[in-house]
């Protein structure tokens, strides 16, 4: 039985790469699934809660009376709420199936290695508040992503969207990922590595198309 340690597995990560490859047993694998979930939900509203993302809302602030304004506020929050509740999902679940079928590895055991990556991706989120709200840097052209270096190259939002998704902390992530991968499976190295890679490609893609069509999806459900 190995009982999940997810700082651990920051700090030691080979050797609880060890003990997870060879457990039969998860212990605490719901508790921290539910915990995380919390977790998540709550820094989606606490940062909407900050402003981040409300720009749709704050731009149609003086055609709306205090209630309609107020109202549209909770609906943000709820709507960011069921957002995190659908990262949460696609990160633990959605993603480590999609590892799981290209890797003979234990679907439960990859879950526990994208707790982990779910953390990154939150601490992330969090660092994007001090930023929006005392240097005005929407997340797309945060210090930490690739986001500034295409603004400085082209004008087309697609592409500044794209790279602005690719930041450090992914890059991280796909490290993380790789490695972890490479040594709890037999895949080949450079075929784990290109599966990750591609996989990360195509999210980036979903962020910036998601990110590019946000306005008007907003003005839609509105």
């Amino acid at each position: 039985m190995y009982a999940i340690n997810l700082l651990k597995l920051f700090s030691r990560r080979e050797d609880h790469l060890f003990k997870i490859n060879e457990a039969e047993r998860l212990k605490n694998f719901w508790n921290l699934t539910f915990i995380l979930l919390a977790l998540t939900i709550l820094t989606f509203i606490w940062t909407s809660w900050m402003g981040l993302g409300t720009d749709g809302i704050s731009a149609d602030m003086t055609d709306l009376n205090r209630i309609e304004y107020e109202l549209n506020k909770v609906w943000f929050l709820l709507g960011r709420a069921a957002y995190a509740i659908l990262l949460f999902v696609f990160v633990l679940f959605i993603s480590s199936f999609i590892f799981w079928l290209f890797n003979d590895v234990a679907y439960k055991k990859i879950i526990v290695l994208q707790m982990n990556v779910l953390l990154v991706m939150l601490l992330e989120r969090v660092i994007w508040i001090p930023l929006m709200v005392y240097a005005g840097i929407d997340w797309y052209v945060s210090p930490f992503s690739f986001g500034v270096i295409a603004a400085y190259i082209t004008d087309i939002e697609w592409v500044i969207y794209f790279f602005g998704a690719l930041s450090l902390f992914q890059l991280w992530i796909i490290w993380y990922q790789a490695k972890s991968l490479r040594y709890l499976s037999s895949t080949k190295k450079q075929w784990v590595w290109i599966g990750v890679v591609f996989w990360h490609i195509l999210l980036w893609a979903g962020t910036a198309a998601l990110s590019y069509f946000d306005m008007s999806l907003l003005y839609l459900i509105r």
